[in-house]
């Protein structure tokens, strides 16, 4: 019978472990938007702006997402700046960055991501 405390004890040791596991403890954190990194300047910040102020909303891009997000920001900022130099090629890239991102209506339909009515930033308007 001691065996069988002994036993239930560690059973119990381990489960009090893993629930302050600090990678767990982690993961648990609040969402954060990934920060923009530093040698990100000018209309590249600024789509990352925006990028940040749409998306917040579906917590979905994260700090896996920051290289993609980058190579994204880059391309729009050269197709505001230089639109008539932006290539097919080059549309295609930021299409297909885009959708990775969620940043198309297409996207978003396809993963069935929608604003909740409360935070449809439109009824604020009656809309």
């Amino acid at each position: 019978m001691n065996k069988a405390i002994g036993a239930l004890d560690r059973i119990k040791e381990g489960a009090a472990k893993q629930q302050t596991d600090p990678l767990k403890s982690k993961t648990d954190k609040a969402y954060s938007f990934p920060s923009c990194p530093r040698h990100i300047k000018g209309a590249e910040k600024k789509v990352w702006s925006e990028v940040r102020k749409e998306m917040e909303v579906f917590e979905l891009i994260t700090g896996a997402d920051k290289a993609i997000l980058e190579q994204y920001c880059f391309l729009m900022a050269q197709l505001r700046e230089q639109p008539s130099e932006f290539t097919a090629s080059l549309h295609a890239q930021l299409r297909g960055l885009a959708n990775d991102l969620y940043l198309t209506p297409e996207s978003r339909r396809k993963a069935k991501l929608s604003i909740a009515e409360d935070d449809d930033p439109l009824k604020k308007y009656g809309m």
